[in-house]
């Protein structure tokens, strides 16, 4: 088969375990696309965070960004596309979070929208560029969804307790217009239910001339699922949960081994010594 695209999630896949972009998986996107190959991010960060990756690994402009629910260039870290929630499901998603103090950052467009509390939480690891340009404190995100009628594409929220995160589940699992899902044990990630990477990945290959078929797709987590299920050639990384790795073609090396740089040479035929 030949294949004209690869997708790559971020976190836990085309990053390092520290969240850093190293060089052989720089070096195998750059390869990739000399021989023809579009590479663009697919991933769960909003997209003023996802460009600045896309810069460091040299992908095409074009990403999948916010779970699925944006589609947006890197050169203008803006959004192009969304397929957002309705605003009375998003509040009560925000409400629920914010009830149970996790922290919790929500996607619109362009904005992070958070509190006081969250700004000082998720600022404890993040202070990259994208990040601090995108966040706008509020001091109840559900009320300035429910006051400005927001049209929210994902919200996004961690706890280190995971009885929080099972009742968060718990009360919005029968909430209309919600998909819950997760990119790692201490988060939830909440989007419409016709939003994934899977069905936004589709939209990227009609840009590109191309099929789902032609595709390769690498993730590791939860919120991979759709995409890796939609394509030719699904990849799961060596570090990814099980259930992932069962339903993928192909498992590479881990994060921590640049299995994204393995998985390319590999499906792409290169001869390569690792």
């Amino acid at each position: 088969m030949q294949y004209d695209l690869i997708a790559l999630d971020l976190d836990g896949t085309a990053l390092s375990p520290h969240n850093q972009v190293n060089p052989a998986v720089r070096e195998a996107v750059q390869w990739a696309r000399r021989r023809g190959v579009h590479v663009v991010i697919s991933t769960g960060r909003i997209c003023s965070e996802a460009a600045e990756f896309a810069h460091l690994l040299g992908t095409d402009d074009e990403m999948v960004s916010s779970g699925g629910a944006a589609l947006s260039s890197a050169s203008q870290g803006k959004c192009f596309h969304r397929t957002s929630m309705g605003w009375e499901s998003a509040c009560r998603a925000a409400a629920a979070c914010e009830r149970y103090g996790l922290s919790t950052m929500v996607y619109v467009g362009d904005q992070l929208l958070m509190t006081p509390y969250d700004e000082m939480m998720f600022g404890k690891y993040k202070s990259n560029e994208g990040f601090l340009a995108a966040k706008t404190v509020v001091p109840s995100v559900a009320e300035a969804i429910a006051d400005q009628r927001i049209a929210v594409d994902k919200v996004f929220t961690r706890s280190q307790n995971p009885q929080h995160l099972a009742v968060i589940r718990q009360q919005l699992a029968g909430v209309e217009g919600l998909r819950l899902m997760s990119s790692a044990d201490d988060n939830i990630e909440i989007i419409a239910p016709d939003a994934d990477k899977g069905r936004a990945l589709g939209e990227l290959c009609k840009r590109f001339g191309t099929t789902l078929e032609r595709t390769i797709a690498i993730g590791d987590s939860e919120n991979d699922r759709e995409m890796l299920l939609a394509v030719g050639m699904p990849v799961a990384m060596g570090n990814a949960r099980e259930d992932i790795k069962e339903i993928c073609h192909f498992t590479t090396k881990s994060n921590a081994e640049d299995g994204v740089a393995y998985a390319i040479y590999n499906l792409l035929e290169a001869i390569r010594v690792f």
